[in-house]
């Protein structure tokens, strides 16, 4: 029998550095965790995840230092989406981030912050503004006062509009499809412009649009915005954007051949997001923090959109362009 003696100093370095592996796995778990429920896919989420960032560092939280976030992507599949929020739910995650009407549905007792709630007040998320009261807090894009500006700045870009269809998420929430059949049509009437709304909350719903804009004859398709939008918003609008001008909102709308886009800064929207994490870490209860509204818009052109279509831009939205795409 053979007997193999360790030296001793390289047992202690061993129990050394079982010791430290244990105390940092230790520390690591006392670490505050955040999980970020991310409708669409990683591309798409970068530049709104990097602001979230962001605006935790400016609190002085750092992911991995002091922070830990644990982000899940949907890919612009509802399902996964649900799935995924589950799962960080039963992790008991310090701080949520996401859709606020899907995470209110999981949750009522861990803090809620969300960047893209229409109008918390209106859809019943919160109590107020001032003191939203439950477990959900963050931003309002008060998209349904966006909406009377985009119309304004489409009828702007086409003179002789008399027939938009709008294309519409009606999953996005809860009574959109209501607010567009009354408010929206009541609108466009009001300028002369008649509506007709096409549902895009499937891709097989995204393949008939083409049909169906034939078959209505608008002069423009307007795009509200939404997760699922998003992800598939070059299969969207690539088959519509070479028959007739195409606006929306936010900037990745525009890029992807929208003529226009018009929206809340989203960038910024997602920093202060990331502010409002960094303030319940450090203590702040959501029910005591005001939601924001927004103060930063952008309006973007994209004029090489616009000259495939032979459409020149009117000079008066170029001069408020912040962002021209040639």
């Amino acid at each position: 029998m053979v007997f193999v003696i360790k030296p001793v100093w390289t047992v202690l370095f061993a129990a050394v550095l079982a010791a430290a592996q244990l105390e940092a796995a230790e520390e690591t778990k006392k670490l505050p965790t955040v999980g970020l429920a991310i409708p669409v896919d990683p591309a798409t989420d970068a530049l709104f995840q990097e602001a979230v960032r962001e605006g935790l560092r400016d609190l002085g939280y750092v992911d991995g230092k002091n922070v830990i976030l644990i982000v899940r992507y949907s890919n612009g599949d509802s399902g996964k989406l649900r799935e995924n929020i589950r799962e960080l739910v039963a992790l008991k995650v310090d701080v949520l981030m996401g859709d606020a009407p899907l995470l209110k549905e999981a949750t009522t007792t861990i803090p809620i912050v969300s960047p893209t709630m229409s109008d918390p007040v209106r859809t019943g998320l919160v109590a107020s503004l001032a003191r939203p009261g439950g477990n959900i807090t963050g931003l309002s894009s008060q998209r349904y006062d966006i909406d009377p500006k985009l119309l304004e700045l489409t009828k702007e870009l086409q003179p002789n509009l008399r027939r938009l269809c709008v294309l519409v998420d009606e999953s996005r929430e809860q009574n959109l499809m209501n607010y567009a059949n009354n408010e929206f049509r009541a609108l466009a009437r009001n300028v002369g412009v008649s509506v007709c709304l096409i549902p895009v909350r499937t891709l097989d719903n995204i393949r008939a649009v083409p049909g169906i804009i034939a078959r209505e004859r608008p002069q423009a398709a307007l795009l509200w915005a939404s997760a699922f939008v998003y992800q598939y918003r070059n299969k969207l609008i690539g088959p519509v954007a070479h028959r007739l001008p195409v606006t929306g909102e936010g900037r990745e709308l525009a890029e992807a051949g929208a003529v226009l886009s018009y929206s809340v800064e989203w960038l910024d929207v997602f920093r202060r997001s990331g502010a409002y994490i960094g303030k319940i870490l450090n203590g702040a209860k959501p029910a005591d923090l005001p939601i924001e509204q927004p103060t930063k818009f952008k309006l973007v052109v994209n004029l090489k959109a616009a000259k495939a279509l032979n459409i020149k831009v009117p000079e008066s939205i170029l001069l408020r362009a912040d962002e021209i795409i040639r």
